[in-house]
């Protein structure tokens, strides 16, 4: 079926079940940022592949709600299609609920598959006066060849990247539940949380070494019990979680009939497990895991040391092969930078799917390409290259703009002003308790100057060698609750603030930091940033004269310490050669 024919299937079961409108949210009962195939049932009906967006279809009209990062792509991929791209945050563009109160007559109902949607978002739904319908998945009916649930291999982390134990852990979150966990049932539904209070990853979820499952704590036994699928737990994992006392049961086990009122986050738990009389409570494992003790941190500069040898490889071979005329494409950088990963001691996969946007894709801000839309490099523009990878120490992300010829007086000084951007972020110090929403600016300011500004956040927190994509807190200019998160010691962030023209280019720029303890003044602690990202920023595209004293001097310090920590890892003369003269010092 196309996607017109999958629109019409869908609107005969509705019909058939009297169902007047359908939610398709791009979820899964995890809250999953990348959704196994299994759930990605969004992506299958409209044909819209980002990660982020949420489709409603009714008898008559059909649309998807996506965020500013994926307008370009979403206006291209529902082309031709019954969806109307909805532009979230754009005026007049109504959200999800008030689009369907306008469409919907009394008493007409919502569906939803029950493990997509919230518990939260069905309470919304509810609030605006309308009927929700968890019964009943169409996607089990109209899918034929639905992917079955994942089953990866649930093995242990590398015990020298954990820092404290799996009993350490699961105490100080009965600490932080409050004396009230004696008398409360809870379940942990989120995966990441999942894996990292077990030190255990697994293989289920793309680009996320996690593992479908549940972790419910049971007050009246005072046990926690794994539910997940146990052909798939490895013997030293077994050991791991005898060992803490954690016993395991069959995923999909049914949480909904536990006879005792449940504890859970209603804003990410989904409607499957809703029982009568269960209590919303936030997870405090996020907070907990925010802070990185020692071992994670010496984790993440082991994982950019593996991946900054690999990114200067790559930069390298990318030199020469414009130098050469080489047939190169954004695919075949996708390709070669993670051929050159591939080799580094720990991999195992990468950690999202690879940006690589050459000339005017460089505007999509999550472009990603295929063979049939890859662009071909030629010797002039911007190339914006976004990636990271999964190591067993840790997890990267990193963003350079390279220049593979003649820019234009524009494109230099957009790349300028984003270097001093993201200069500005990193050599920040601040008061302990700063929030992201107070960082913000900080990276803004020089784009601002120039006239430019972004959409996107400028960071998010990043995983121990788990999701990329970590919160709770985040560097962006909204306020939000991840924004006003405050900053504290061991918290790891990315920066990387961008520019995009649309239909020109795009310029990004992206470290990953951890939040360091700086110093105590008669005005309280002082809080400060260490880059772990080690590579070279392209400073061919640079205009010298828009650089402060400080921020040469800025950039010289950093590439004298990625040259003293990379030189001696990189086995290739040639390559040495080349790292030696993109770090060498900015006069």
């Amino acid at each position: 079926m196309n996607i017109n024919e999958r629109v019409a299937a869908l609107r005969r079961w509705m019909r058939s079940r009297g169902i007047s409108a359908y939610l398709i949210p791009t979820a899964d009962p995890h809250n999953d940022e990348y959704i196994p195939a299994h759930w990605n049932c969004r992506e299958w009906l409209t044909g819209f592949t980002g990660s982020a967006g949420l489709a409603v279809v009714t008898q008559t009209e059909a649309a998807l709600w996506t965020d500013s990062r994926y307008f370009l792509q979403a206006a291209d991929e529902l082309s031709g299609t019954p969806f109307a791209l909805m532009r979230e945050g754009e005026d007049g563009v109504p959200a999800p609920g008030q689009w369907l109160q306008a469409k919907l007559r009394d008493n007409e109902v919502v569906g939803c598959p029950a493990d997509m949607l919230t518990v939260g978002m069905a309470d919304e739904l509810t609030g605006l006066g309308l009927k929700v319908d968890t019964n009943g998945d169409a996607f089990n009916d109209l899918w034929t060849d639905r992917p079955a649930l994942p089953m990866g291999i649930i093995d242990v982390q590398d015990e020298r990247y954990v820092g404290l134990s799996v009993s350490e852990k699961l105490s100080r979150v009965l600490e932080l539940l409050g004396p009230e966990a004696q008398h409360r049932d809870y379940i942990f539904n989120d995966l990441g949380e999942i894996a990292w209070l077990l030190n255990l990853r697994g293989s289920d979820v793309p680009y996320n070494p996690v593992f479908v499952a549940y972790l419910v704590y049971f007050a009246e036994s005072r046990r926690f019990v794994l539910m997940t699928h146990l052909e798939t737990i490895t013997p030293a994992a077994r050991a791991l979680l005898a060992e803490a006392g954690v016993s395991c049961v069959l995923y999909g086990s049914p949480l909904a009939l536990i006879d005792r009122p449940k504890h859970y986050d209603f804003n990410t738990a989904p409607c499957l497990l809703r029982a009568k009389g269960d209590v919303h409570t936030p997870s405090p494992v996020a907070a907990m895991r925010a802070e990185k003790n020692e071992a994670e941190l010496q984790g993440f500069r082991d994982a950019m040391t593996h991946d900054g040898v690999a990114m200067v490889q790559f930069l390298h071979w990318l030199d020469e092969a414009m130098q050469h005329d080489e047939a190169v494409t954004e695919v075949t950088v996708d390709e070669r930078l993670t051929a050159f990963r591939a080799a580094q001691p720990g991999y195992s996969e990468l950690s999202f799917a690879t940006i690589a946007g050459y000339g005017p894709h460089g505007a999509i801000v999550h472009y990603e390409a295929t063979p049939e839309t890859a662009a071909r490099l030629e010797p002039r523009g911007l190339l914006l290259l976004d990636s990271g990878a999964q190591y067993n120490c840790g997890t990267t992300d990193i963003t350079r703009t390279i220049a593979l010829g003649p820019l234009t007086d524009e494109e230099r000084r957009v790349y300028t002003a984003v270097l001093k951007g993201h200069l500005a972020l990193s050599r920040l110090q601040f008061p302990l308790g700063t929030t992201g929403l107070q960082l913000d600016t900080a990276a803004r300011a020089d784009i601002w100057a120039e006239g430019y500004d972004f959409g996107h956040g400028t960071g998010h927190g990043v995983g121990s060698h788990l999701c990329v994509h970590e919160g709770p807190h985040q560097i962006r200019k909204n306020l939000r609750d991840c924004t006003l998160i405050p900053f504290r010691p061991g918290m790891v962030v990315t920066n990387e603030p961008g520019v995009y023209v649309e239909g020109r280019f795009g310029v990004r720029i992206e470290n990953v930091l951890a939040c360091v303890p700086s110093r105590t003044t008669a005005f309280g602690e002082f809080c400060a940033f260490e880059t772990l990202t080690l590579c070279p920023y392209d400073l061919r595209p640079v205009c010298r004269e828009m650089l402060t004293p400080v921020e040469v001097a800025q950039i010289n310090v950093y590439h004298e310490r990625v040259r003293s920590v990379l030189m001696p890892l990189i086995p290739s003369a040639d390559t040495r050669q080349w790292l030696e003269a993109a770090t060498a010092p900015l006069q």
